[in-house]
């Protein structure tokens, strides 16, 4: 039997290696850190996500609502431990404005009516008052879109014209996304919804 030639010695050296080096692409422990994005698939309740088949990948502090379907950045420790960074965008968060009720308008003053969306996070800002007259009690001043209504009734004590002191009424959005305010006397001329936050 003769012996492997020194070409066939080469061939199995560059095929062991190559061998050595794709493993070692794949392996955390040889490869190092990495990050990349993925698709959040559930979220676990326990500060932790799965996300394109990877499960409990532990979240940072800043990233404390996630959702079904974000899209996230995600890192991996030379250990093999994932970490979820926090969503990515695909345009510049901006304000939206709100779709008022008949009878309702901006006041003359302050911002348009608007919200903006920040990953589950949803803001407000502006004035709403009515095209004459006073905003009645418990009047519906407009119904918010169904993707950033929030799951219970939320209320806050906003700002109002000076009319009456303290110069603060109570304003509420329902489950069904109807935004309202209560004012029993001396009714209010324009309410604002600068400052109001909530979740979704």
């Amino acid at each position: 039997m003769s012996k492997p030639g020194p070409s066939m010695h080469r061939e199995l050296a560059s095929a062991l290696k190559q061998q050595a080096k794709r493993a070692g692409e794949r392996a955390p422990s040889v490869r190092g850190a990495d990050w990349r994005t993925a698709t959040v698939t559930a979220e676990n309740g326990d500060g932790t996500v799965d996300a394109d088949g990877i499960d409990d990948i532990r979240c940072l502090e800043t990233y404390s609502q996630p959702a079904v379907d974000d899209v996230i950045v995600i890192t991996q420790s030379s250990s093999g431990n994932w970490l979820a960074l926090g969503r990515t965008t695909t345009a510049d968060p901006d304000w939206t404005p709100l779709t008022l009720a008949a009878g309702y308008t901006n006041p003359g003053h302050g911002y348009t009516a608007s919200y903006l969306r920040e990953g589950r996070r949803i803001w407000m800002r502006g004035r709403i008052g009515p095209t004459s007259g006073t905003i009645a009690d418990g009047d519906t001043l407009a119904t918010i879109p169904t993707a950033i209504r929030p799951g219970v009734a939320v209320a806050w004590a906003v700002a109002r014209d000076a009319a009456t002191m303290p110069a603060v009424c109570r304003l509420e959005i329902t489950a069904a996304g109807v935004l309202r305010t209560f004012q029993s006397s001396a009714l209010p001329q324009w309410v604002g919804l600068d400052g109001i936050s909530y979740t979704i």
